[in-house]
């Protein structure tokens, strides 16, 4: 999926702040403000308020459209014991040392 794809699937579980899209995309916070500006410009989000950020009318109907096709795609597997849950590391903290 392209970088507007990914913020407008994220976007499509409703309202979101440019920290959590980053998180939940694995893009960085920085490439989700230009992609979110990206599609303001294309009238596809909107911001209700500073930080915060929602699909327009036109977004859900691109964003619905994401949805349905990424549902026929076989699930990631994440982990071989299904008790165990594995969680992908934040994106600022990879790299980084304590």
């Amino acid at each position: 999926m392209t970088r507007d794809e990914l913020l407008l699937a994220a976007l499509a579980r409703g309202q979101s702040s440019t920290v959590a899209l980053a998180y939940e995309t694995g893009l960085g916070e920085r490439t989700c403000r230009y992609g979110l500006r990206h599609l303001i410009g294309a009238d596809y989000v909107w911001s209700p308020e500073r930080g915060l950020y929602r699909l327009t009318a036109r977004g859900r109907t691109i964003a619905a459209e994401l949805v349905v096709d990424n549902s026929q795609e076989a699930p990631e597997v994440l982990t071989n014991h299904p008790d165990e849950v594995r969680r992908r590391p934040l994106p600022w903290l990879v790299g980084r040392h304590r």
